[in-house]
């Protein structure tokens, strides 16, 4: 065996500042020869770029003068309003604006409609740091108008107003753009809020707080802010890292300083206390991410501060692939397509025998947790929780090349899970947890075992896991998955994971801290090509490649929740599954309170390409309806969108100015004192038109940026059904919401509900007259008929008007 030093690399869960971890590449058709790492569901990348190239604090939301300059326009900026938007429908807005040339005319954009502002305005500041430039002194402008005359069109919550300077000879530049938010947005759902609503939380990821790292997040987002989508942070704690060194026998140090550094890097960003201080200080509510896994410790070896280097040191306390070698942890280093790897070759052992893992991590969770449970405690809004050990694999980094664990510990867990004895029957040795609870129902003989394995083992001690996994195997033998004694070992793989989560849930809990509050942080990758759909339970069948022992249910604590790491295909809801449901139903189904703890609509296999507003939409649309719980877009200060495609650029880690957060601005304030576990599909938004899997059966719908235009038939109806799946939700919705104008002239509405494709449609609400309420919202029906516990997979909506006049539909919502 071999075990050598280790010299970890970075993570975007680590506390370097902007992190540019990248977990792309692409899932491998394994015909294919493989030319990237393993990792969730296939085959992935974990690429890291450079850690210092954009420092702290992000650009300003607006070109900055200086590329104006360059583009060939006048230069300028906007002082006022600071913020990206204002709550309509007046606003005031002032700056400056120079050029050679002079500039003719300043002008506020809207909707095909230029209003000038009033210019020539005295600014001796613009001319002391502008001297030379014509009319220097000059150079400010004005605007005051109130939009009340020209009213938005339906489904808009807010307009963009671009100001606009234009010089003497034509040539324009644009200084900035600001939000107009419609007032009607933010009072739509009044009627709906509860007296103290959960809400919906909207955490970026950051870190390098003392840097500047979480500049403007306090006030950015203020305007869309409601008692039903709140704000925030996430920040990475590594508690195995940030430790009083090996002096102090690595006890976690909630002060850690973050100027320690590893060459040029920061060993950790963040201390734990800085960040509870910045949270009570900014009023900002915070999603902790206390990591202790394989990105806590992926970059620079500092054994002297962080207890894991150190354990690694020690092949005991380590995964072992099928040759019983422990490799050095950069030996994957180089991957291809990345600029500075992660060192993601050696990592830390699960099993319950490997006493110091375990002792090293409980105790250091549990004095950062203790923090945070006092912390909740006193501040109770402000902490939304803590999710866990990001990417909690056995090792599949090696793409099938090495297979993992089979430390001497994990292969005598393995024996006594199959048999059923020692922890598993109540018979735990020291330092050894009681697994009686994860006991099998049928615990296997040794017999059972040769049968499966094909082998004569005489004794317990003698049985050994598959350590060879043929794809294309001579003769009749069945490829690896179709092996019933590979199944034994990737179940028992995938049940290491689970306890492994278990285990850190249960630490937390012990240390105080309530297990609504904690969630796990696995990682899900769409699979590609001839790959498998991944494992939803523990007991699924094995998949076609190294799946890491992740599974679904598996990655669900007993006392926590569900967590997962969400880019590309899997963050828009677009990922194909053994039960036939989508992705975020399949989530909700397993834990109905489960959260997004990491996410990006950037495909991590294609990272050149541009994430859209449209795949934004959806992600976000679903992720409501399926009941997330927050979202933690990456990353506050990762890359910003202004610079998108120059060089260094990188889309996975870009939030700022990116499509991605335009949209999350429209959808909080679609969703502004609504209810979170209400369903809301919105037909898109004021820059998108969409149907939202809506159709029409009778009558037809055409469909509009933010709306759909409904053309009754010749008898004055239109039915509407809704896309398959929905979320489960709606079987106790109470009542349904149709944004229909109280004017509409809407005579009767009938909604039915199915649960399959071959059942008949089931009455929930039949109303006309004075039980059609009318709202801000829409037209109001209370549900009054039909099951209330029961699944429905569609909806059917009846609708009868006056006439057979086009009718505007804004949306469709079931409270």
């Amino acid at each position: 065996m071999r075990a050598m030093p280790d010299t970890p690399a970075p993570s975007l869960d680590d506390p370097r500042g902007p992190r540019q971890r990248a977990r792309g590449g692409a899932l491998r058709t394994f015909a294919v020869v493989l030319a990237i790492v393993a990792a969730v569901a296939g085959v992935e990348i974990w690429s890291l770029v450079a850690h210092n190239r954009e420092r702290a604090t992000p650009p300003p939301p607006t070109l900055p003068a200086t590329v104006a300059q360059r583009q060939g326009g006048p230069v300028g900026d906007v002082d006022a309003p600071a913020g990206e938007a204002v709550i309509g429908p007046r606003i005031a807005i002032s700056g400056w604006a120079l050029d050679p040339a002079g500039v003719r005319a300043v002008e506020i954009r809207v909707n095909g409609r230029a209003f000038p502002a009033k210019t020539g305005i005295a600014r001796p500041d613009v001319a002391a740091a502008k001297p030379g430039i014509a009319n220097n002194a000059n150079a400010g402008f004005e605007f005051s108008g109130d939009f009340s005359a020209y009213p938005a069109a339906p489904g808009t919550d807010r307009r963009t107003l671009a100001i606009v300077a234009v010089a003497a000879d034509g040539r324009e530049t644009v200084l900035g753009t600001k939000s107009l938010i419609e007032p009607s947005a933010l009072a739509r759902w009044a009627g709906f809020t509860p007296a103290r609503p959960e809400p919906f939380h909207l955490l970026p990821a950051l870190s390098g707080l003392d840097l500047g790292g979480a500049s403007e997040l306090d006030s950015l987002y203020a305007p869309y802010f409601s008692p039903t989508v709140r704000g925030g942070f996430r920040v990475p704690i590594l508690y195995l890292r940030m430790t009083k060194g090996a002096a102090g026998d690595y006890a976690f140090d909630p002060d850690w300083d973050p100027k320690r550094t590893c060459g040029e890097r920061r060993i950790g960003d963040d201390s734990l206390n800085a960040v509870l201080a910045h949270s009570i200080a900014q009023r900002l509510p915070v999603l902790v991410t206390l990591n202790g896994g394989i990105w806590a410790d992926a970059y620079c070896d500092v054994p002297q501060w962080d207890v894991n280097d150190r354990l690694e040191q020690d092949p005991a306390n380590c995964q072992w692939n099928e040759k019983n070698e422990v490799m050095p942890d950069d030996f994957l280093k180089g991957l291809p397509g990345s600029q500075d790897s992660p060192e993601l070759a050696r990592s830390l052992t699960f099993n319950v025998h490997a006493a110091n893992v375990r002792r090293y991590k409980q105790r250091n969770l549990q004095q950062a947790g203790a923090i945070l449970a006092a912390f909740a405690r006193a501040h109770p809004d402000l902490f939304v929780g803590v999710n866990l050990d990001p990417d909690t694999y056995v090792n599949p980094f090696f793409a099938e090349r090495q297979w993992y664990d089979y430390n001497p510990g994990t292969l005598r867990q393995f024996r006594e899970w199959l048999a059923g004895t020692g922890p598993y029957a109540g018979r735990p040795g020291k330092g050894v947890p009681d697994l009686s609870a994860y006991r099998r129902a049928r615990p296997l003989t040794l017999a059972d075992v040769n049968r499966l394995a094909g082998r004569d083992w005489q004794r317990w001690n003698d049985v050994d896991p598959p350590r060879s996994f043929p794809r294309a195997p001579a003769g009749s033998t069945a490829p690896f998955w179709n092996d019933p004694w590979v199944r034994e070992w990737k179940v028992f793989r995938r049940h290491l994971v689970h306890l492994h989560y278990d285990e850190l849930a249960r630490w937390l809990t012990e240390a105080g801290i309530a297990r609504d509050r904690i969630w796990s942080s696995q990682g899900l990758m769409a699979p590609r090509g001839d790959s498998m759909p991944f494992a939803i339970d523990l007991a699924s069948a094995p998949r076609n490649y190294d799946s890491g022992g992740m599974s679904l249910t598996g990655a669900k604590p007993a006392l926590g929740h569900l967590g997962v790491i969400l880019y590309g295909e899997a963050a828009v809801n677009d990922v194909p599954m053994d039960n036939g449901r989508s992705l975020f139903a399949t989530l909700a189904e397993i834990d109905p309170r489960w959260a997004i703890v990491e996410y990006n609509t950037a495909d991590l296999r294609n990272p050149q390409a541009q994430p859209t507003y449209v795949a934004a939409y959806r992600g976000l649309r679903d992720m409501w309806n399926f009941g997330a719980r927050y979202m933690s877009p990456m990353a506050w200060n990762g890359s910003n969108g202004a610079f998108a495609g120059q060089p260094g650029y990188t889309t996975f880690t870009a939030w700022r100015n990116t499509p991605l957060e335009d949209a999350a601005r429209d959808f909080m304030l679609a969703r502004a004192g609504l209810p979170l576990g209400a369903v809301l599909y919105t037909f898109g938004t004021q820059v998108h038109a969409d149907g939202d899997g809506w159709t029409a059966e009778l009558g037809s719908l055409a469909l509009g940026r933010g709306h759909v235009a409904l053309q009754p038939d010749a008898n004055r109806r239109v039915t509407l059904t809704s896309p398959r799946g929905l979320p489960a939700s709606v079987r106790t919705a109470r009542e349904f919401v149709l944004g229909l104008p109280a004017d509409s002239g809407v005579r009767r509405v009938r909604v039915q509900g199915r649960r399959g494709p071959d059942s008949g449609w089931e009455t929930l609400a039949d109303a006309s007259g004075p039980a059609l309420r009318a709202t801000a919202a829409g037209i109001a029906v209370a549900r009054t008929t039909g099951a209330r516990n029961v699944a429905f997979d569609q909806l059917r909506i009846e609708l009868s008007f006056p006439s057979t006049s086009v009718r505007v539909l804004t949306r469709i919502a079931m409270l």
